[in-house]
């Protein structure tokens, strides 16, 4: 009887202990979001999602993914990771709020679009903006891309020509010597310009020269194949994750693209409050790679700036001796006029529209950064620049996401990752 009594209980612990890692492991929340759980599970295998993308992207051969040598670029989408479910939840709830849906047909063109392949050749004909006369140089180069593209639409094919072409003309180095050939890319691989021109054209066709930073090219599309060819989808699917677990993401990314949008077209008003703002910012004090004396010394940085802010010295002056941000440190950290949605840090931009004019912030410690402001001038009806119009729409989505965050009461569970 004792023998079975304690065999029982033994059977019950290990029970248990299975019983409790699970739920550690997987329904355990990672996240909080108006108080609905969001599972560990799913975290973990956002995780896995986004640092299989990584292992392809830059070259992880597979059995190597537990290698040493890539831990800390791998810990790092642990934080991105959750933030992506976070966003998601977000997306989902304004969604469902709006009366949004993406239609099947969407989701599979998008699948479509992000993970099909195009291999191309192409000859480029660069401008040397070096050149006194612009305008010249800019006719000359595109008559000469106008000339080749005559020349290769006779013969559309013919290798030898392509060949001869790019080795005559081409200012590309990497394919001049090979017929122009530029292999099999994806989305976002090249300039928008040539990629934009090289899904509109037909296989075997040559293009009209298309303008991009890099001068004028001639491109023509060989050949396309799907997703299914990609590498990156190859592996993801080879590690679990099945083709509407693909598709689940891009929905999530044509709903980014729509709530962009919205947030764009509502985001500049002007004339509008603005504040004149100057900053100090250094990186954060964090132990990186074991490297203490780092460390150490960022966190005496942070120190002796508040000490000299503290003790009275000109911010100014503070700001040109400790400021690492080499955009406004010669300046005296000064960083123009600033309206609302210039800035992502909601807690910092509240505390500037609250400050009067020559008052200093709090110190505001972000992961990567630790910033001081100073409110150098006030105005109520200032009129926005171009420059200031275009920062406002670049950030007004992470702006938009950043109100979303705060009004939904997101809590972060996984440990070491509970702040943005």
């Amino acid at each position: 009887m004792i023998f079975s009594a304690v065999l029982f209980f033994v059977l019950g612990l290990i029970s248990w202990a299975a019983s409790d890692r699970f739920y550690q492991d997987n329904l355990k929340p990672a996240v909080r979001f108006e108080g609905r759980a969001v599972a560990m599970r799913d975290w973990k295998s956002e995780v896995k999602y986004e640092q299989t993308r990584f292992y392809v992207e830059f070259g992880v051969p597979a059995g190597y993914e537990n290698d040493p040598q890539i831990a800390e670029q791998k810990a790092s989408f642990e934080r991105s990771s959750l933030d992506a479910l976070v966003e998601h939840s977000i997306l989902d709830t304004q969604a469902r709020a709006d009366g949004v849906t993406i239609a099947r047909d969407a989701i599979d063109a998008r699948y479509q679009d992000d993970w099909g392949q195009f291999r191309s050749r192409h000859i480029l004909i660069q401008i040397n903006k070096d050149a006194p006369d612009q305008t010249l140089e800019v006719n000359n180069a595109l008559a000469k891309a106008t000339a080749i593209r005559d020349q290769l639409r006779q013969d559309p094919n013919n290798q030898a020509l392509w060949n001869q072409l790019a080795k005559d003309n081409s200012n590309d180095p990497g394919s001049a010597d090979s017929g122009g050939e530029l292999g099999w890319v994806g989305k976002g691989q090249f300039v928008k310009e040539f990629e934009d021109a090289a899904r509109a054209l037909k296989i075997g066709e040559v293009s009209d020269p298309i303008k991009s930073d890099f001068g004028y090219h001639i491109i023509q599309v060989e050949e396309r194949r799907g997703p299914e060819e990609n590498e990156i989808v190859k592996r993801w699917l080879a590690s679990g994750f099945t083709v509407d677990d693909l598709k689940a993401h891009a929905r999530y990314d044509l709903l980014k693209d729509e709530y962009a949008k919205r947030r764009q077209d509502q985001a500049v008003t002007s004339p509008t409050l603005q504040v004149h703002v100057a900053q100090i910012q250094v990186a954060a004090p964090r132990p990186v790679g074991g490297n203490f004396q780092a460390f150490t010394d960022q966190l005496k940085k942070v120190s002796d700036v508040g000490a000299a802010l503290d003790s009275g010295t000109d911010f100014g002056e503070v700001a040109k001796k400790y400021s690492e941000d080499s955009a406004t440190k010669d300046k005296g950290g000064d960083m123009g006029w600033i309206a609302r949605g210039m800035l992502t840090d909601l807690a910092s931009e509240t505390e500037l529209f609250n400050l009067d004019a020559g008052a200093r912030s709090q110190q505001h410690n972000a992961l990567s950064t630790t910033t001081w402001f100073k409110v150098l001038e006030k105005s109520d009806a200032r009129e926005l620049d171009d420059t200031q119009k275009k920062t406002i729409k670049d950030n007004a989505y992470q702006y938009w996401l950043n109100q979303q965050k705060k009004a939904h009461d997101v809590l972060r569970l996984v440990p070491g990752l509970e702040f943005d």
